[in-house]
């Protein structure tokens, strides 16, 4: 349910942070020691030096934005919050054009795994 919501956060904030004509991909994949998922927003940008800042509570890239148009300012921690509580970890990266909010979270081993 709680990995549910950090989905919902991240493509939420994507789609509220991009252009009207931009795309939003979600991808999924597991490595041998975690699951990589990525949440894609084109049509965005944020800046190097603000990248570190975006997981704050309270913090907002675009300080124009109040509460009534721009949430809270909660959603990226919230996120930070719960991917930790899994034992996983949670980046922002980004481009001219594109913004990627990663997370991981470790996995059980498989039955067939020691």
């Amino acid at each position: 349910m709680r990995l549910g919501q950090v989905l919902a956060n991240l493509v939420d904030n994507a789609r509220r942070h991009a252009s009207p004509d931009a795309s939003i991909a979600i991808t999924a994949r597991r490595t041998e020691a975690e699951i990589v998922v990525e949440v894609e927003n084109t049509g965005s940008h944020i800046a190097p030096a603000d990248l570190p800042r975006v997981f704050e509570r309270f913090w907002r890239v675009d300080t124009a934005r109040d509460r009534r148009t721009g949430g809270s300012g909660l959603g990226l921690a919230i996120v930070t919050h719960l991917v930790e509580a899994h034992g996983g970890r949670v980046q922002a990266t980004s481009t001219a054009d594109m913004v990627t909010v990663t997370f991981t979270l470790p996995h059980a081993p498989t039955l067939d795994e020691p």
